[in-house]
């Protein structure tokens, strides 16, 4: 497999998770504007458990075989928040077990810190990266605002609706420029360059090589 083969690859399986997650905070932003009424919870969450949860798991899985670590890492780490509070409130939905909003709040404060690294790690990568990681930190701390009664749910709404969108565009840009090998949909430039700083030989190497 030659070196472009593997990189679209790359671009194919990130496509995937990003689709997934696209498809998921879409399906649960529009929960809290008022598109989904309330008595579709249940299938909300079941969209929300199979896209933003197993899609972005399997695609961060597949990475693997192709090396790409900062990729499969956030595909794989969202993917278990998505699976794990989405099949927790279907429970507290079908049984006698509820939680209260605040016991999710630790997860969701990880999860912060999580999206604050990626946001750094990903201006390495394009503008499109950056900002869709900018909008995923502000999702993950309005929602815990919102577990915390200090806010509505209407901005964590809208954030899952920013972050969706903005990870259907990346899918799209990711698709384009695996198939054509063209920049159709721009992803932008990387925000923050790796600077290589060049190995210096100390003069008692060269001395003892005769170059003295």
């Amino acid at each position: 497999m030659t070196k472009s083969e593997t990189a679209g690859r790359q671009m194919d399986v990130l496509a995937i998770g990003l689709f997934g997650l696209a498809v998921g905070a879409l399906t649960v932003g529009m929960t809290p504007v008022g598109q989904i009424p309330e008595v579709n919870k249940a299938g909300m969450l079941v969209v929300a458990l199979v896209f933003g949860g197993l899609v972005q798991i399997l695609a961060g899985i597949a990475g693997i075989r192709y090396h790409e670590q900062l990729g499969e890492t956030a595909l794989t780490m969202y993917g278990f928040f998505w699976l794990t509070v989405s099949l927790v409130q279907l429970v507290s939905l079908g049984t006698t077990f509820h939680l209260d909003g605040t016991r999710f709040v630790p997860i969701n404060l990880v999860y912060v810190f999580f999206s604050v690294v990626m946001l750094y790690l990903t201006a390495y990568r394009s503008v499109a990266s950056s900002l869709l990681h900018d909008t995923i930190t502000l999702t993950f701390i309005s929602t815990v605002c919102m577990r915390l009664n200090l806010i509505s749910e209407m901005l964590p709404g809208l954030a899952f609706l920013a972050g969706g969108t903005l990870a259907f565009y990346h899918t799209i840009g990711s698709l384009s420029q695996a198939s054509t090998e063209k920049t159709i949909v721009p992803l932008g430039p990387p925000l923050l360059q790796h600077v290589r700083v060049r190995a210096t030989v100390p003069w008692a190497a060269v001395g003892s090589h005769g170059g003295i």
